[in-house]
């Protein structure tokens, strides 16, 4: 009896040892996915105000502190001549973006819009609206 009961509080002990450590190990996610969206991407659709053309630029990794990839679509470029050359997105520090080229020649500056997330500045003819998707 001594010994059946010496191994029913074995049973009991080892337990409360196991099923804690379960419980805890339970809370890790083991999955590890390429397919989950990058968090410093953001795609914006680029829409010309005046001609109705529309497009989608991505904003990508941080290359410093200021400046961003940018990759446009290729038909970006019936929405502004040049955009689709866009390769760098730069935050000129006084609430205005920067959209150049490979070669460091500006294509657009965007401001914060009124009822859009940006709107163009410079070139004054330009008449476009970036918003972010998602």
């Amino acid at each position: 009896m001594l010994r059946m009961f010496a191994v029913t509080a074995a049973i009991i002990a080892a337990g409360y040892v196991y099923l804690p450590a379960q419980e805890g190990a339970a809370r890790i996610d083991p999955v590890t996915s390429a397919s989950v969206a990058r968090p410093d991407n953001k795609e914006f659709t680029v829409s010309n105000m005046e001609n109705g053309a529309v497009c989608i630029v991505t904003r990508g990794k941080l290359l410093s502190s200021r400046s961003r990839q940018v990759q446009a679509s290729a038909d970006c470029e019936q929405v502004w001549p040049g955009l689709a050359t866009a390769r760098n997105w730069t935050d000129n520090g006084d609430g205005t973006v920067a959209l150049t080229n490979d070669g460091g020649e500006a294509i657009l500056t965007l401001g914060f819009g009124d009822g859009v997330e940006y709107e163009s500045l410079e070139p004054e003819n330009a008449v476009l609206a970036l918003n972010g998707i998602g």
